[in-house]
């Protein structure tokens, strides 16, 4: 928990070091003041949130799955290698399909719009989400099926979690230099930024990914 709390709040410190956000991009180009309040929330989010769940998940759940594709006989004549990788693919398979859509992203905008004390959190995090929901999702599976599919493979259970701690620095600062990228990828024709596209300045102020 203590791990995931700093590399969670160090993303966040991050992101707002290296992309900073215009106070008023239309008026000034003058950077708003470094937010202590949102890197807290980042570290309180990671530590109590989502290293329990992500414990639960990736060091207990998931490694014990095999895939039920492949029956005992033909389990019987696949090499040892060969069944572990069909496992594998198996786990990164369910682990990217359902897992992120389903629990983390909506996890994210509950506990995030609960923590900023917004009066109707719920509400904030359905906006939040009928809004960049799928985006976000996408982009996602542009950065973590690769990474999942060598850490299912290569890292250790109990280090799995850690690593993609780290690997998510580099994900959360991604996220906010595209946020706070002028036209949010509107005809730019570059296919990661349209996957993360933002419609409107109201989506960008209230946008939590960063």
């Amino acid at each position: 928990m203590t791990t995931t709390g700093v590399l969670f709040g160090t993303g966040d410190a991050l992101a707002q070091f290296m992309f900073p956000h215009k106070e008023n991009p239309e008026q000034s180009d003058k950077t708003a003041p470094y937010n202590f309040q949102r890197t807290l929330r980042a570290a309180i989010y990671g530590s109590c949130f989502f290293a329990p769940c992500a414990v639960m998940w990736y060091g207990r759940k998931l490694p014990s799955l095999k895939n039920p594709f492949l029956s005992a006989q033909r389990r019987s004549r696949m090499s040892k290698k060969s069944e572990e990788f069909a496992d594998v693919v198996f786990r990164v398979a369910l682990d990217q399909l359902f897992v992120p859509g389903l629990v983390w992203i909506p996890m994210y905008n509950i506990v995030m719009s609960t923590l900023a004390l917004h009066d109707h959190p719920l509400e904030v995090a359905k906006e939040k989400l009928r809004n960049n929901w799928w985006n976000v999702l996408k982009a996602s599976w542009t950065v973590w099926p690769v990474f999942q599919l060598f850490s299912f493979t290569f890292i250790p259970v109990h280090l799995r979690v850690v690593s993609a701690n780290v690997w998510s620095i580099g994900w959360n600062s991604f996220l906010s230099f595209v946020h706070n990228t002028p036209g949010h990828g509107k005809g730019t024709g570059k296919r990661i930024e349209e996957l993360v596209d933002i419609e409107d300045d109201a989506q960008e102020t209230t946008m939590v990914y960063n």
